[in-house]
């Protein structure tokens, strides 16, 4: 019970942030989105060089 209360407290708290300092939460969104941008990249690209297992080395890892 008190995760839910303290989660709604701070989801209240959070969309008040927002509301009342939209200006600096637009900056932190505007200056974090590259960022966030390249490391999504960068664990696309990592994600490409790494081959998909067959269900032969599925099999043979499971047991």
């Amino acid at each position: 019970m008190l995760h839910i209360i303290l989660g709604l407290f701070f989801l209240a708290l959070g969309i008040w942030g927002i509301y009342d300092e939209y200006y600096y939460v637009a900056d932190i969104v505007k200056g974090g989105l590259p960022i966030c941008m390249m490391l999504i990249g960068l664990l696309a690209t990592l994600a490409g060089f790494i081959p998909p297992k067959t269900e032969e080395e599925a099999s043979e890892n499971d047991e």
